[in-house]
Formats: structure tokens, C-alpha cells, sequence
């Protein structure tokens, strides 16, 4: 188990929210694996995404798992093109490791923003990760917004 996921865990378990962890018994899962395990549409997987910012910072994106970033979108939204994070800054600009970057417990170099194609779900559950790459918690839209905190909802998908 990463570090970042006992600290996850940790989180959501203060937050009276450990037992809506889902663990599954494969390692490395994908969205569409997850999405098949739980029986939901993969637009339900919340998916992190992490791209260098300004001043060493990291920009933490978390979107519906059918969405794909837009690069003039997120150009109007944050001032320049998206670049990816280099897996090799991504532990230490986010705290999580490449392929399990989520909402949660992230460093103080990083931003998280919640996208809004993660809305069309208010009335639904979404299932973002934990920081290890077979776990998941299931949350409602407003939970997923007040455990994680982001700076704001933003629009850069399609």
C-alpha cells in the first residue's frame, strides 16, 4: 500500500467515510475495469489529472471518466497550454504516484480543481481513487466537493 493511500484512508476514515471504501483484490485497475466491477458507466470513475502549473506548482484536475481535457479550454481557464506532469515530479509536486492521483491529501504545491462534467452525476455517486491503484470511495457530487476542497469547479473538458 502506497503512503498517500494510508493518509487517504486516514482522511476519510476521520471523516466518517471508511466505509464507502471499495477495494478490489486486482492491482493497477483501470477506469474501465472499475467501471465494469461496480456495474456503473465509466462516466462515474472520477479520473485525476496532473499538469505543470506556474512557480513549481502542479494543477490537479479531477474529471468524469468519459471527458478529455481541452486544450484551448483549459488555455482560457488557466492562462497558457496544458502540459502534462512529468511522472518524475508527480509524488513530489502532488503526493501521489502516476496512475492514482486523486482528490484527496494532495501537497501543498498542488491545486485541485474539480471539473464540471463531474456535475451531470448530482444525482448519482461517483468513485474517485484513493491513492492506490485498486481501492475507490464512493461519494455523492457535494461530498466528493467538500472532502476534496478544490480552489473551484472549472471548465476545460469536452
Amino acid at each position: 500500500m502506497y503512503e498517500a493511500e494510508k493518509r487517504c484512508r486516514e482522511f476519510l476514515q476521520a471523516k466518517g467515510m471508511s466505509e464507502r471504501i471499495i477495494d478490489f483484490k486486482n492491482t493497477d485497475i483501470t477506469a474501465e475495469s472499475t467501471a465494469l466491477a461496480l456495474d456503473v458507466d465509466i462516466d462515474r470513475i472520477c479520473k485525476g489529472l496532473a499538469f505543470k502549473g506556474k512557480n513549481g506548482m502542479a494543477i490537479v484536475i479531477i474529471a468524469s471518466g468519459n471527458s478529455r481535457v481541452d486544450n484551448a479550454r483549459f488555455r482560457d481557464v488557466f492562462g497558457f497550454r496544458p502540459s502534462m506532469l512529468p511522472a518524475e515530479l508527480t509524488e513530489e509536486l502532488i503526493g501521489h504516484v502516476p496512475g492514482t492521483i486523486n482528490p484527496f491529501c494532495l501537497k501543498d504545491t498542488a491545486r485541485l480543481y474539480l471539473d464540471i462534467s463531474i456535475r451531470k452525476h448530482m444525482n448519482e455517486t461517483v468513485f474517485p481513487g484513493i491513492g492506490g491503484e485498486d481501492s475507490v470511495v464512493e461519494l455523492t457530487v457535494k461530498e466528493l466537493e467538500k472532502l476534496s476542497d478544490p480552489v473551484c469547479w472549472v471548465a476545460v473538458t469536452k
